[in-house]
């Protein structure tokens, strides 16, 4: 019963594998009453999850995921956790038009805004496409371009019945940290933006239980949840399912000078996409351009097809100058564009 597992955790005992499996799979058949959601989600974090509890919730969501049936050799996903409250532009958004641009396949997650002025999705629909796409669609989309967004409410169709809870509840909850672990193409490689650094601690740690092949999560010493170039940024890295310690990256490890944050805002989606309009086109600032670059260059490494992280730097520079980062953006558009016109009719 899903109250004895409520009782068990509001005396602050942990749930083994097989009752946080259980836990999450009644969530979302939509039997469990909101206020008894809510009550689980408050009770979790009052008691603290635990790394086995979280990696059985991933499991259980990504089975109850609609799969995005694709190949994923050498393809990277890039997103964050959002809740930095940190005002910047759509930084792994752009990146990801670098990436592509760079030739590794990008199979990007992600939402509409909830923190912030701009979510991915939104900032896309500025930039002319349409990421709201089918599975069927997105699928297509992908093995033209080599790249796609995946508009999580259209994968992960259960998590309507635990919305209502998240919202009343009105804190976070373990559900702020999953969504980044729920890609529906089952990627095997990513990079990760948390808004804590023991946040990405305990993310290498879930990925180190799950089918990853090669993982970077990171927060900057700033708040950012993307590579900084205002500070350092802590890196936890995840290999042959080992994670390490973490480490400090400083910028000028790969010759990037320091910028005032102030160098990195945003505002709503319009700005932000005049923003990454200009990045690519080679028109916007230069610290606008090194920040996109150097989260672009983590993509690039992740993906492996950089020996180095400098290798990947070079990567990411030739895909902006080129232009190839923008024919990117430009195809990605008109593709999704022409998909959903199609949908339409």
């Amino acid at each position: 019963m899903f109250t004895d597992l409520l009782q068990k955790i509001s005396d602050r005992e942990n749930l083994s594998a097989d009752e946080a499996k259980h836990a999450m799979a009644s969530i979302l058949t939509g039997t469990v009453p909101d206020a008894q959601i809510a009550a689980f989600l408050f009770g979790m974090r009052s008691k603290g999850e635990t790394i086995d509890e979280l990696t059985a919730f991933v499991q259980v969501m990504r089975e109850n995921a609609v799969k995005l049936d694709v190949i994923t050799e050498g393809a990277v996903d890039l997103c964050g956790t959002g809740g930095d409250h940190s005002g910047t532009f759509n930084i792994s958004t752009a990146a990801m038009f670098v990436v592509a641009g760079s030739g590794v396949p990008v199979l990007k997650h992600g939402n509409r805004s909830i923190s912030s002025l701009s979510g991915s999705y939104d900032v896309l629909l500025e930039l002319g496409a349409q990421p709201a796409l089918s599975p069927a669609n997105a699928k297509i989309c992908f093995e033209r371009t080599g790249m796609v967004f995946m508009f999580a409410p259209l994968f992960h169709p259960a998590m309507k019945y635990v919305m209502p809870a998240r919202k009343s509840l009105g804190m976070r909850s373990f559900f702020n940290i999953l969504g980044p672990l729920l890609n529906p193409a089952g990627v095997k490689r990513q990079v990760i933006g948390t808004y804590s650094r023991d946040v990405a601690h305990d993310m290498i740690r879930i990925l180190a239980n799950l089918d990853t092949v090669y993982a970077m999560t990171l927060h900057a010493n700033d708040g950012l949840d993307e590579v900084s170039l205002t500070t350092l940024t802590e890196i936890y890295e995840l290999k042959h399912s080992v994670s390490s310690d973490g480490t400090r990256f400083d910028p000028a490890d790969l010759g990037y000078t320091m910028y005032h944050e102030d160098a990195f805002l945003g505002g709503d989606a319009v700005q932000n996409a005049k923003i990454i309009k200009a990045i690519l086109s080679g028109n916007s600032t230069k610290a606008q351009h090194d920040i996109v670059e150097i989260n672009a260059a983590f993509g690039i490494y992740t993906s492996g097809k950089a020996e180095s992280l400098s290798v990947a730097r070079e990567m990411a520079e030739a895909s902006i100058r080129s232009g190839a980062a923008l024919k990117a953006l430009n195809d990605f558009a008109l593709c999704t564009t022409t998909l959903n016109s199609q949908e339409q009719l």
